[in-house]
């Protein structure tokens, strides 16, 4: 399966608001969220469970053989609140999308320099550099 970029900044972007300090998110509320209209169940599950892979998200799946039988998650990192923070604006996403599109292949961590780029670099003009 492919890994959406757009699904997975749209998750990271609803988890941040939906997760809490003491709260955690089980399967059935994570299939519940938002972007599962936009992007399909399978796409919003198999970006959260790369996201987890990445340590930008603390969750824990459990699986009985090859299926998928729950899912809970707990918190963003620290690395992904830092990604999240690098892409968040729309403005910066755009451009970084832009940049990476001209690529077969771009990981989360390349799209993230990408952005961190983007970002120095419109911070430096509205700065006047």
């Amino acid at each position: 399966m492919k890994l959406n970029q757009d699904c997975v900044r749209a998750v990271l972007l609803e988890l941040e608001e939906k997760l809490t300090l003491n709260d955690d998110l089980y399967f059935y509320q994570i299939k519940q969220l938002d972007c599962i209209k936009k992007f399909g169940e399978d796409t919003v599950i198999y970006s959260i469970l790369k996201l987890i892979e990445a340590r930008y998200l603390l969750g824990e799946p459990l699986y009985a053989g090859d299926e998928l039988m729950e899912l809970t998650l707990s918190a963003l990192t620290w690395d992904g609140h830092l990604f999240l923070d690098t892409i968040r604006d729309n403005k910066v996403w755009k451009e970084t999308k832009s940049v990476v599109s001209k690529f077969s292949s771009v990981s989360i961590s390349l799209m993230s320099t990408i952005a961190s780029t983007i970002l120095n670099e419109l911070v430096k003009k509205q700065l006047g550099f």
